[in-house]
Order: structure tokens, then C-alpha cells, then sequence
């Protein structure tokens, strides 16, 4: 449960520095996010709309991640830092919309 609530602390924090490295016309959602243990990578997955800016936002973030874990370092203790962050996209979002549009469509085709 500590771990847990240590996530989404590190989720919410984490979320108001990209805010910083993300332009206002993008709407971003940190979905998830492994932590390491002593020092190792953490890994954060993040859904990104509009997707075509998706791939440019990811490198940026992890062309700055240096800068992104000491303003983390700053905001929050944590006992082990990561050596690392790296920023992963997801687009199951987008997927699951996908998946609902055919499904509206066959079922239309159905009646």
C-alpha cells in the first residue's frame, strides 16, 4: 500500500513538471510508471492526443530527462533515485477507439 501511495505522489508531481516540457495545445495523461529499485530505470507511459505530436513529445521528454529527475529530486525525497526516466508512448487509447468504431459499425450493420 506505502508503495502505491509513493506512485501516485511521484505520478502527481511528475505531472506538473511536464506540464513545463509539454505545450498547451497537448493533453497528456501519465498512465504509469515503474519504480526502480536502488537506482535503477524508471519507466513512465504516457498517453498523448493529438497522437501525431506523440513521437516528438516523447523524444523531447527523454532528450531532457536529466533536467525532469532533478526538478523530481527537488520536489519529492526518494530514497533510491532512478539513474534514469524514460518516457514511453501509448496509444491504447487510441486502439480502444478504434476497436469501439468497428463495433458500432457491425453492430449498425446487424439491425
Amino acid at each position: 500500500m506505502r508503495s502505491e501511495r509513493k506512485k501516485f505522489l511521484i505520478m502527481e508531481i511528475l505531472a506538473k513538471i511536464l506540464e513545463k516540457y509539454i505545450e498547451n495545445d497537448i493533453v497528456f495523461t501519465i498512465l504509469n510508471l515503474s519504480l526502480p529499485q536502488k537506482g535503477g530505470v524508471m519507466k513512465v507511459i504516457l498517453s498523448i492526443f493529438p497522437d501525431e505530436k506523440a513521437e516528438q513529445i516523447i523524444n523531447e521528454l527523454n532528450k531532457n530527462n536529466a533536467k525532469i529527475k532533478n526538478e523530481l529530486k527537488r520536489n519529492i525525497y526518494l530514497r533510491y533515485l532512478p539513474k534514469r526516466i524514460i518516457f514511453k508512448y501509448s496509444n491504447e487509447l487510441k486502439e480502444a477507439q478504434v476497436l469501439d468504431k468497428i463495433l458500432k459499425e457491425t453492430s449498425k450493420n446487424i439491425d
